[in-house]
């Protein structure tokens, strides 16, 4: 019989979940790092020369409207896999989100032509979106299982090999662009990825959500906006409007460092590299202090991540762009501990992935507004420079209103996070 409908494997998993650990992390949580990591080669591989492979054959209005079509699928996607993973269990959910990123990138390689673009891309981002919500949920269900220990550190650990990956993935994508591949080529070997990661899944990862848990997710509400708790919300406010600001830059770092700060593509993969390997190194450490002031880490994630977009729209040259993404690893290792720890605090277990699922389409509904109007700002101005002071500038006041939300929080304990420092921020 299958683990995900014995009741009694699940709680043999759940009880080796807190009899013992590797730099924090169970054995279940490491078969899970190393599929996301496999799925984090689909898209890493080709993803970081995203940008600018559509710059190539575009506009960028265009390209603004496949951004939206992206965002677009995976804020669908993201409520849909936290519906059917609290519904149907983790692992189910985690190797269907496998077929539409697989189909996806398909065709991008295979039929880039406008306006199947957005279609495609949409697509993949709907399958990533599930993805994405699985490896957080796992931890999540880890956490509530143990009283919510580590709960930043497993949330963050449990990336280790996504990073190490995106990190090698430009570096090794680079090397293939030199020797005459081309971006099609790079797409279809993430297809490939996406397909060892589906029966990886099938393979290896165990089921972490309980029948039990199962049965109550379907018997109870099924869009719990009443159920999610004060903490979600007043996190949720406190955290779009920075989101704003971010995600009107994001989506054309690459353009701003290969276009205005004149980097060749090659050289900017191994930029990223450097970020994503720089996170590899500092996640433990960096995990352990979030742990200790859940809310001071991501308040000061979130500044330092504002005064980086300021730093890029200023900067240039090679060195500097090394330096700027290997500082930039420090503040999202902080940010993505915290904010996760926060996300599930008090939510009650047959609704984390639906938690989960619906912040992440709060906070990505931004890049809905926020993607075109840093496009129209960069065709107003000609300029991703002030685009992306434009946004550090906006994200510096924002934060202002997230130490707010912060401090209405308070440092309290519940379920899936332990502040262990109590003073406020």
């Amino acid at each position: 019989m299958d683990i995900i409908d014995n009741p009694e494997a699940v709680e043999s998993v759940q009880k080796r979940m807190t009899q013992r650990s590797i730099l924090g992390l169970s054995d279940n949580l490491w078969r899970l790092a190393l599929v996301v990591g496999v799925a984090q080669f689909s898209w890493s591989i080709w993803g970081w020369l995203f940008g600018i492979f559509l710059e190539t054959i575009i506009e960028p209005w265009q390209m603004a409207l496949t951004f939206f079509a992206g965002t677009l699928g995976m804020i669908v996607g993201f409520p849909v896999s936290g519906y059917i993973a609290d519904m149907v269990g983790r692992k189910r959910t985690m190797a269907f989100s496998f077929i539409p990123l697989s189909i996806g990138l398909l065709m991008l390689a295979l039929v880039p032509i406008w306006p199947l673009l957005p279609l495609a891309y949409g697509l993949a981002s709907f399958g990533w979106s599930f993805v994405l919500i699985i490896s957080k949920a796992v931890p999540a269900d880890e956490i509530a299982a143990d009283g919510g220990k580590n709960a930043a550190r497993r949330f963050t650990m449990v990336l280790l090999p996504a990073f190490l990956v995106d990190g090698l993935s430009p570096a090794i994508a680079s090397g293939f662009l030199i020797i005459g591949m081309t971006a099609k080529e790079l797409l279809l070997m993430g297809a490939g990825g996406a397909i060892v990661a589906m029966i990886a899944t099938m393979l290896f990862v165990k089921e972490s959500l309980s029948v039990d848990i199962r049965n109550s997710a379907r018997e109870g509400t099924k869009v719990p906006f009443r159920n999610l708790g004060r903490t979600f919300w007043i996190l949720a406010a406190g955290m779009l409007p920075f989101m704003f600001a971010f995600n009107m830059a994001l989506p054309f770092f690459g353009n701003l460092c290969v276009g205005e700060w004149g980097i060749a593509p090659a050289t900017f993969g191994l930029t990223w590299s450097a970020f994503s390997l720089t996170s590899v190194l500092l996640m433990y450490a960096a995990s352990g202090w979030t742990d200790r002031s859940v809310r001071g880490a991501l308040l000061i994630g979130i500044i330092a991540n504002a005064l980086i977009l300021i730093a890029f729209g200023l900067g240039s040259g090679v060195l500097m762009l090394f330096l700027f993404n290997i500082f930039w690893a420090v503040p999202i290792m902080f940010w993505i501990g915290a904010e996760r720890t926060l996300i599930v605090r008090g939510v009650s277990n047959e609704m984390k992935g639906r938690a989960l699922g619906f912040y992440f389409v709060i906070m990505h509904s931004t890049s809905l507004l926020a993607a075109p109007f840093g496009a129209y700002v960069w065709t107003t101005t000609g300029s991703l420079r002030i685009l992306w002071v434009l946004a550090g500038v906006l994200g510096l006041g924002f934060s202002i209103l997230l130490a707010l939300a912060l401090w209405l929080i308070g440092p309290g304990k519940a379920q899936g996070a332990l502040e262990s420092t109590k003073q406020s921020i």
